[in-house]
């Protein structure tokens, strides 16, 4: 996300990589829903989710209802989907893929997948 030029703005949990994220508000709730990060683009305005998965927690109603919200809320200033970020680890793709079938949402333009690599995620065992 901020590779990308959001600029974080809210972050629920804890970001070993990085204590300055640390140190955010967290994000607002939308329809009951609070995302792992939020971030703005400074010069238009636009809005990003992130949401970080384990394996185990990608295939439940909580993760499907998070992603059928998320990757479907527009900005109000340019009526356009908000991006959406989904980091799992590399080895839950197809449970990921799976997921995003059910919700509507494999093949989205605003879905941003990221596969991180399983010995890099926490509670992971490659």
């Amino acid at each position: 996300m901020a590779a990308d030029g959001f600029v974080l703005s809210g972050c629920d949990g804890s970001v070993p990589q990085d204590r300055l994220w640390n140190c955010l508000p967290r994000p607002a709730e939308f329809s009951g829903m609070r995302p792992d990060a939020w971030g703005i683009m400074p010069n238009t305005g636009d809005i990003a989710f992130g949401e970080a998965k384990t394996a185990a927690d990608i295939d439940t109603l909580h993760t499907r209802r998070q992603l059928g919200i998320f990757g479907r809320l527009r900005s109000r200033r340019r009526k356009s989907p908000c991006r959406l970020y989904i980091a799992v680890p590399r080895s839950a793709a197809p449970i990921l893929d799976r997921t995003l079938v059910q919700v509507g949402l494999l093949g989205a333009k605003n879905v941003v997948r990221l596969h991180i690599p399983d010995c890099l995620v926490m509670g992971e065992t490659p």
